[in-house]
C-alpha cells in the first residue's frame, strides 16, 4: 500500500488565543518559572551535591547527576504549578475559548469556537461550580446508640467490641 504523495492529511488549526488568554498564559509561565522551577531547581541541585559531599550519592558523573537534578526539578515545577494555572484562567477569564476547555476536560475544544462566535455563544457546563467553593462531605447520619466501647483487648492488641444487645 503506497500512499499518495499528493494526498494531505487532515490537520487541526492552530488554537486561537485572544489577548486575554495570550495575557494569563504568559503570566502562568512566568510565576511558574519564578514560584516553582526554580527553586525546586536549585533545591535539588543543592541537595544532590550535598549528597556527593557527604558520601551518600557517588561523585562518578558528577555534572551529569547535577544536571540531571537540575531538570528533574525545573519540570516538577512546571508541571505542579498546571492546577494553580488552571485557576487562574476559571477565574480571571472565565468566559474565555480556554476556561471553556478546561472545563469540559477536552483540549481540543481551545479551537471549536471561532472568534467571531464567541459574542453569540454562551458556554455553560454540566457542573458550574466556582473553583473557591468548599468541597465539604457529610458523613451519613449514626445512630448514637450504634457507638461501642471495647471491653478488652486481644493477644494482637485489637480491641474487642461486645455486640450483644
Amino acid at each position: 500500500m503506497s500512499q499518495n504523495p499528493k494526498q494531505t492529511h487532515p490537520q487541526m488549526p492552530a488554537p486561537q488565543l485572544n489577548q486575554d488568554e495570550t495575557r494569563v498564559l504568559g503570566e502562568c509561565e512566568k510565576e511558574s518559572l519564578i514560584y516553582r522551577s526554580i527553586p525546586l531547581g536549585l533545591i535539588s541541585f543543592f541537595a544532590t551535591q550535598y549528597g556527593m559531599q557527604r558520601n551518600i550519592i557517588t561523585t562518578k558523573a558528577k555534572w551529569v547527576k547535577l544536571s540531571a537534578s537540575l531538570f528533574l526539578g525545573y519540570l516538577i515545577g512546571k508541571i505542579s504549578y498546571a492546577p494553580t494555572c488552571r485557576k487562574k484562567i476559571l477565574t480571571q477569564i472565565p468566559d474565555s475559548n480556554l476556561a471553556h476547555a478546561i472545563r469540559s476536560g477536552d483540549p481540543r475544544q481551545i479551537i471549536a469556537v471561532s472568534p467571531q462566535e464567541n459574542d453569540h455563544q454562551s458556554y455553560s457546563t454540566q457542573s458550574s461550580r466556582d473553583p473557591h467553593e468548599a468541597v465539604v462531605f457529610i458523613p451519613d447520619p449514626v445512630e448514637p446508640d450504634t457507638h461501642t466501647v471495647p471491653v478488652g483487648v486481644n493477644q494482637y492488641g485489637d480491641p474487642i467490641y461486645n455486640i450483644s444487645k
